[in-house]
């Protein structure tokens, strides 16, 4: 067997022991940290969550994974996020293998959880929220503001990634869940409303408005249609008031080709009688 295998195969065996599995979650809670209050918080933090590198399949290297320790990175730097997401991986899939269902399992994939939404890893927050709700949950209940948290992040990555309204609804109904932003949000899709969509933008938390960058594009797409069909010109902070998008934006990134003079925006020009 040669080393890379071997040295996956021991530290896989050493996170199907309870202790072991504690251990190394304590480690990761304490990298996270670390790495939060390297980043300097507010902007930057986020600016660091939204630039880490989403392909993350390979995940650790052979020689990284030979015992159950977390390779040391530049604390605030992209590759430290991306150990400690992919060590995060490593310590799901050992409870999952050990079926464990307990109170601590549970603290794991809740910070899994929220961690991975902040950083939009769909691969790794999602079958932890599926898991979560449906393997966990039943045996090891949730708390009431818990299960309302994480059935909302369900309802809206089932709305904003992946378009699936009549599963969201479905979702919303078996939860007998009621959430006015969160509804607000599912009803704006629905009806192309992107007037609702950018209020309910800046009403949400942090991890919410996360799940909602996924329709983001979406929903920009949609309003300069709106306006392309409706108007013969506009004003440009108009423009990039129901884009939320600055002009420069709009040109770079979604080849608007509107003439623009000060501050008018010429959609269409009449056509001569």
């Amino acid at each position: 067997m040669c080393t890379v295998a071997y040295g996956w195969l021991m530290a896989r065996h050493r996170l199907l022991d309870f202790k072991a599995q504690e251990v190394f979650y304590n480690k990761i809670v304490e990298r996270y940290m670390k790495f939060c209050a390297a980043s300097g918080g507010g902007n930057e933090l986020e600016r660091k969550f939204s630039t880490l590198s989403l392909s993350m399949t390979d995940g650790l290297s052979g020689s990284n994974l030979s015992q159950t320790a977390i390779p040391h990175g530049d604390l605030g730097t992209g590759k430290e996020l991306s150990t400690v997401m992919a060590a995060m991986r490593k310590l799901r899939e050992g409870i999952v293998a050990t079926a464990r269902t307990d109170t601590f399992s549970q603290r794991v994939y809740v910070f899994i959880i929220r961690a991975s939404i902040l950083t939009k890893t769909r691969e790794s927050y999602y079958p932890a929220l599926l898991h979560l709700l449906e393997r966990m949950h039943p045996t090891q209940p949730l708390s009431a503001p818990e299960l309302h948290e994480f059935v909302g992040y369900r309802i809206l990555d089932l709305v904003c990634r992946q378009q699936d309204f009549a599963a969201a609804y479905s979702v919303r109904h078996a939860y007998k869940y009621n959430d006015r932003r969160v509804n607000n949000v599912l009803e704006a899709l629905v009806h192309d409303n992107w007037h609702l969509f950018w209020k309910m933008r800046k009403a949400v938390d942090g991890y919410q408005k996360k799940l909602m960058e996924w329709a983001e594009e979406a929903v920009r797409v949609q309003a300069l249609k709106c306006l392309g069909r409706t108007y013969l010109s506009v004003d440009r902070r108009f423009v990039e008031r129901v884009t939320e998008r600055d002009w420069d934006g709009l040109k770079k990134l979604n080849g608007v080709g509107w003439d623009l003079e000060g501050w008018k925006v010429t959609i269409r020009r009449p056509k001569e009688r």
